[in-house]
């Protein structure tokens, strides 16, 4: 990494050629996610990937990173500083590599799309955190029977607009009044 002392980078134009070791090798679209929008990402070499299940610790780690990145514990708004690039109702691809290209700071992104979901480089680095496979569904249960209108219309739009998934938010089936979580596989290339 060619940084600053204050940690930016000392020419963030600078653009060095990538290693790539592997393109991403299935396409992963969710609700959630969509890891074709990691298509646009242009690397840089000291940049950290947060890659991680959902619930099982990505905001934990990503403000142990920030504050590694930083050199102090000040909570910051993640999401403006570690962007979710296939998170799909986190804003348009576009607007989210605009900020991160904008960024002088050592970036760290966030990831919840599978590992074979997103290109994979030598120079950037990779922390990947794992939880209990029970404690991870029962958080995502409770998140998900947590969703006010809102959101499920959101997710709704998204499913709908998306030939590949081409329905709403999964909804209750139990008649008990709330959305039932239903663990599915992704859908996308074998």
């Amino acid at each position: 990494m060619n940084a600053t002392p204050d940690n930016t980078l000392a020419d963030p134009e600078q653009k060095q050629a990538m290693s790539l070791i592997r393109p991403a090798l299935r396409e992963y679209r969710t609700w959630g996610i969509d890891s074709s929008r990691w298509k646009g990402f242009e690397p840089r070499p000291d940049d950290i990937i947060v890659a991680t299940y959902p619930k099982c610790g990505t905001t934990w780690m990503q403000q142990i990173v920030s504050s590694l990145i930083f050199q102090d514990a000040t909570s910051r708004p993640l999401l403006d500083i570690a962007p979710f690039i296939g998170g799909r109702h986190f804003g348009d691809p576009e607007a989210i590599y605009a900020t991160i290209n904008e960024q002088k700071h050592r970036r760290f992104l966030k990831s919840h799309e599978p590992l074979d979901g997103i290109p994979i480089y030598d120079e950037i680095r990779y922390i990947h955190v794992a939880r209990d496979g029970r404690d991870t569904a029962m958080s995502l249960h409770n998140q998900w029977i947590n969703f006010n209108d809102q959101a499920r219309q959101r997710f709704d739009r998204i499913g709908l607009s998306d030939p590949a998934i081409g329905a709403p938010f999964a909804r209750d089936t139990n008649g008990a009044g709330r959305d039932v979580p239903v663990l599915v596989e992704p859908i996308g290339n074998p």
